[in-house]
């Protein structure tokens, strides 16, 4: 399984989601530096954290890469790390929203386009109220996001 669910979520957002993943058996948090990884057995999910800096919330992301591009298998606990990333990401859909539009803010006409495989948590939504907030999946990035 490769797949990966990206997400606009604040500080708030994040500790829900860490306390979540604290209070399942057999599951912890390993800090790195381009991203923390949720662990169970011995596979993990890639945990990448939205990023409030400088007036801008990049995405973060849940992803899984538990076979290799030719399909073997990276550890043998795949099924229950699938399984995990399957229940994750449904724990995140629940709890988010999927209105997303988006739109190149250097154009001179933009042109919004709907945006359906990025999530905005309730806190970053909340974020939002500030109306010097932009979403940006990179920080370098022209491309904006904004509810629809």
């Amino acid at each position: 399984m490769r797949s990966e669910f990206q997400y606009f979520m604040n500080q708030d957002d994040h500790a829900v989601f860490d306390d979540h993943l604290r209070s399942i058996d057999g599951v912890s948090i390993k800090k790195g530096k381009l991203f923390d990884e949720i662990l169970l057995d011995d596979g993990f999910i890639q945990y990448e954290r939205s990023l409030l800096e400088d007036g801008i919330l990049t995405s973060g992301r849940i992803a899984i890469a538990s076979t290799d591009l030719d399909g073997a298998y990276n550890f043998s606990s795949h099924q229950a790390v699938e399984l995990l990333y399957k229940k994750l990401r449904n724990w995140l859909k629940k709890r988010s929203i999927n209105s997303l539009i988006c739109f190149n803010e250097k154009s001179e006409n933009p042109t919004t386009q709907a945006v359906k495989n990025f999530w905005l948590g309730p806190g970053a939504e909340a974020t939002l109220n500030d109306p010097a907030i932009k979403l940006k999946q990179f920080k370098s990035g022209n491309v904006v996001f904004k509810l629809a």
